[in-house]
């Protein structure tokens, strides 16, 4: 049986999924972007994860920074009646801000809060949605009410899915380490927020022949944020060093 979901495509043309996962050297800026709002961070390049981007009582919404940082794609967690809805209103802040409406997308999986998807099916479908948009380059965000349980359950796995990550243990490293950037951490120190849904995440395995290949040779695996700051920090620290020992060469 299928999971429940529903999915509002704003874009009148049908979802024809890729069979290659093809990054754009443009995409990688989203790694040295700044956050689109304070409560967010990028999973992967193609990849957001942040809190619920709507509320009737604000003049300036959320919605309008992810859409301008480039989100085509919203997915959804929260469950019907939790918060205001926004998919209503996605088209018209979408055409305020001069984006074809065609190319926005909406898809909701509802999870309870602080709990999990009510099978691994479920979580499945919502990885095939990721999955889908990672192949035609599109950027995403996937968020429940406060970015923080749900979201970073379904980061988790999306992370060992697409292979940025080798297993559940190392998704959840990368998630604490872009975690420590947000906004609310200080006041929410970890994500995912239950025992449950840390357990899901380290048990989570990948789908066989979920990393895609390019011409049946070449691996095309999702940027790794940390390794790329691993590399530039390594950089860095050979460039300091070597200013130090010529700045103490030099009165020698």
């Amino acid at each position: 049986m299928a999971p429940p979901s529903t999915t509002t495509t704003v874009a009148s043309k049908s979802i024809q999924p890729q069979m290659s996962l093809k990054p754009q050297a443009s995409q990688l800026v989203a790694q040295t972007c700044a956050r689109p709002i304070p409560n967010s961070y990028w999973a992967t390049p193609l990849l957001l994860a942040c809190e619920y981007p709507w509320s009737p009582y604000l003049t300036t919404q959320k919605l309008e920074n992810l859409l301008t940082a480039g989100v085509r794609t919203f997915i959804d967690l929260t469950e019907h009646g939790e918060l205001s809805p926004y998919a209503p209103h996605l088209s018209g802040q979408a055409a305020r801000l001069g984006i074809d409406v065609r190319t926005v997308e909406y898809h909701c999986f509802p999870i309870r809060d602080r709990s999990l998807p009510e099978s691994e099916e479920f979580m499945r479908a919502i990885l095939d949605v990721l999955r889908d948009n990672a192949q035609r380059g599109r950027v995403s965000a996937v968020h429940c009410r406060g970015g923080i349980g749900r979201t970073g359950m379904v980061v988790g796995c999306w992370l060992v899915e697409c292979g940025v990550a080798c297993d559940g243990k190392e998704a959840l490293e990368c998630i604490a380490r872009e975690w420590r950037g947000v906004a609310k951490c200080g006041r929410y120190p970890c994500s995912p927020e239950t025992g449950a849904q840390f357990e899901f995440v380290k048990n989570w395995c990948r789908k066989a022949g979920a990393i895609l290949s390019v011409g049946g040779d070449v691996k095309i695996e999702c940027v790794v944020t940390h390794r790329v700051r691993e590399v530039r920090d390594a950089l860095l620290l050979v460039t300091f060093s070597g200013v130090v020992f010529f700045a103490l060469w030099s009165f020698v």
